[in-house]
């Protein structure tokens, strides 16, 4: 990405690069390297995801207090505000070098996915933009308040499932869309 940031020097690279990973791939700019980062559904569904993501917790922050339970579904699905300090679905709470060391994790992961897979197969923009999605809105939320702001509460009966937010479930989507990928055989092609 980089790269195409200082194709000719100048600004236009840059917005011939926006311009690409929101028209749809990187055939119709000769400039763009075959095969770079970008695509038509990267950067859209990073950009929504993301929006959806901060749109919900601001709403839940300034209209729920912590702790409070709102049942939507009786028995079965409530919005629940959760301070989360630990990674995905409330483990290691207060561990902020299980914490640091996960983020590192997922951005080595991500930038492996940018050096190594072929960005105009759509469905791994689509994974892609899941994972980078959900990773930087919880990342929005440990700088901006030190803690993930969890709501979305299934349970039943004796049973309940940890707190999550729409990050965490596109993360956890991106993540089941690429292993149900690689166990049905259907795998990134390289670059």
């Amino acid at each position: 990405m980089l790269e195409a940031l200082r194709i000719g020097g100048s600004e236009q690279g840059a917005c011939d690069l926006v311009r690409t990973l929101c028209r749809g791939g990187i055939g119709w700019n000769p400039k763009l390297k075959a095969g770079g980062v970008g695509g038509g559904l990267f950067l859209p569904v990073l950009l929504v995801l993301v929006a959806l993501d901060q749109i919900s917790k601001f709403l839940v922050e300034g209209r729920m207090r912590l702790g409070l339970e709102v049942p939507i579904v009786p028995g079965l699905f409530s919005l629940t505000r959760v301070h989360n300090t630990g990674v995905a679905f409330g483990m290691a709470q207060g561990n902020n070098l299980l914490t640091g060391l996960l983020a590192v994790g997922i951005l080595i992961f991500a930038g492996w996915m940018a050096w190594t897979w072929d960005w105009r197969q759509r469905w791994v923009q689509g994974v892609a933009g899941l994972v980078a999605g959900g990773a930087v809105g919880n990342l929005i939320d440990r700088v901006r308040v030190g803690h993930v702001i969890d709501f979305l509460d299934f349970h039943y009966g004796h049973w309940s499932w940890p707190a999550f937010n729409v990050a965490d479930a596109a993360i956890s989507v991106g993540v089941g869309w690429l292993v149900l990928s690689w166990l049905v055989g259907q795998t990134p092609e390289p670059k």
